[in-house]
């Protein structure tokens, strides 16, 4: 056991980490106004998600769109049609474990999806005007900045076992003659 000089000392050091995290599940509901009058929906299914995110406050904002797909059918279920319809959206997830040493300034945010759009259901509402499509995603933000990191210094230990030569005939060769 390594016995530690009385003279112990702290040092702040400066350094890059994750300062806080967060993560968001949601639902959102979305307004589709297909060109015909739908009479059933065949399918729906959201593609070509994008987003980016940034630091505003105690909370990081990120800003997303997608594409939203609703394949239905019209004229008393005779023809088929696809509604497409590009959406954008804002999601505010609030931050947990903020570090309050760290530097806001030079912040960097990454967002990573943990679940990407889906639509759950899509709905024919508003006499068949309106579909309304209903989709879950969930994401996750990391937020990563300068901070001060507190750390405890001393003097090395004065133990003679760590003073001792390491030897340098570790490894022995034997030369022995083997016979079958």
């Amino acid at each position: 056991m390594a016995h530690f000089n009385k003279d112990v000392r702290s040092r702040e050091i400066y350094t890059q980490a994750v300062c806080g995290k967060g993560s968001k599940y949601s639902q959102t509901t979305y307004t589709i106004r297909p060109a015909n009058r739908p009479s059933t929906i065949g399918g729906c299914w959201v593609m070509n998600h994008s987003c980016n995110a940034e630091m505003v406050g105690d909370f990081v904002e990120v800003h997303g769109r997608f594409d939203v797909n609703v394949w239905y059918s019209y004229n008393g279920n005779t023809d088929t049609g696809v509604a497409k319809d590009t959406v954008s959206y804002i999601q505010q997830i609030p931050l947990r474990e903020l570090d309050p040493y760290a530097s806001r300034d030079g912040m960097h945010v990454a967002v990573k999806v943990l679940q990407q759009p889906n639509c759950l259901d899509a709905t024919i509402v508003d006499g068949g005007n309106e579909i309304l499509v209903r989709v879950e995603k969930e994401l996750a933000v990391e937020v990563m900045g300068k901070t001060k990191l507190f750390v405890l210094c001393c003097d090395p230990p004065n133990d003679k076992d760590d003073e001792e030569p390491l030897e340098d005939d570790i490894f022995e060769e034997e030369d022995e003659d083997f016979e079958d």
